[in-house]
C-alpha cells in the first residue's frame, strides 16, 4: 500500500486509502527508525496527499501497543462504515482496486 500511496498521492483523480498498524510510527514499514520522519508521516492519520492531491489519501493507523484491546471486528466496521466508504461515495469512482496485505512483514 505505500508504494501505491506514493505513486498517486500527487493526483487528485485517484483517491486511496489504507488500513494498517502504525504503532506510533514504530511499526514497518512506517518505523521512524528505519524509514525516517518523513516516510513515517506519510503512512500515518497526517498522511493525506500532497499538492493538488491532498486530501485524496486516508490512512487509519491502528496503534494496538500497549493497548488493552486490538481493534477488531466492530472497530474495522465502523472504520469502513462511518469513515472510508463516505467517502468513496462522495468521490465517486469509476473504478476500484483492492491491494490487500501483499507485503511478507514478519507480525502484520
Amino acid at each position: 500500500g505505500n508504494g501505491i500511496q506514493r505513486a498517486f498521492e500527487a493526483d487528485p483523480s485517484v483517491l486511496y486509502f489504507s488500513v494498517h498498524r502504525l504503532e506510533r510510527g514504530t511499526f514497518f514499514p512506517a518505523d521512524v527508525d528505519v524509514a525516517g520522519a518523513e516516510y513515517a508521516a506519510e503512512m500515518s492519520p497526517s498522511g493525506v496527499g500532497k499538492g493538488v492531491g491532498e486530501g485524496t489519501s486516508v490512512n487509519v493507523g491502528w496503534n494496538t501497543r500497549g493497548s488493552a484491546s486490538r481493534p477488531g471486528d466492530a472497530e474495522y466496521l465502523a472504520v469502513w462504515d462511518e469513515l472510508l466508504l463516505p467517502i468513496a461515495t462522495e468521490f465517486s469512482p469509476d473504478l476500484v482496486i483492492v491491494a490487500a496485505g501483499y507485503d511478507a512483514a514478519e507480525g502484520d
